[in-house]
């Protein structure tokens, strides 16, 4: 059984397990000038809670659909932070973790606009109360 659910997790998340990059999916946005990239990110809409901090993919392909790398990518949220450890493409990706405002507990929707040259991708953030002690 342990063999089997080894082999399960080792083929079920390729993009985890055997090292590979997983291909985001999704809307391709592009080509960008003057490089002529495309844009993927994940995901594009995002309900959190105020203390939720979620992760949030950047994907840049050339035109045959291969990851680039270098491409300076930068983001600006309405509020709160967005951290990442690096803002240029590595494997083709930029992965950051988006931190709401502290200090209010109302509903809200943020947004994250993450630039790559000439094209703007904005996601989406619907903030929610967090619900504690039920």
């Amino acid at each position: 059984m342990l063999v089997c659910l080894g082999w399960l997790a080792w083929g079920g998340f390729p993009g985890v397990s055997q090292g590979r990059v997983a291909q985001t999916s999704g809307q391709r946005y592009g080509p960008t000038t003057p490089g002529g990239y495309y844009v993927r990110v994940e995901p594009r809409a995002v309900t959190m809670a105020n203390t939720q901090r979620p992760q949030i993919t950047v994907a840049v392909d050339n035109a045959a659909g291969q990851p680039v790398d270098d491409v300076l990518v930068t983001f600006t949220p309405s509020e709160g932070a967005f951290t990442t450890a690096s803002s240029r493409t590595r494997g083709g990706t930029v992965v950051g973790t988006f931190t709401a405002a502290s200090g209010s507990d109302s509903p809200r929707t943020a947004f994250l606009v993450a630039i790559i040259e000439d094209v703007e991708v904005t996601i989406f953030i619907d903030i929610v109360p967090a619900v504690v002690g039920r």
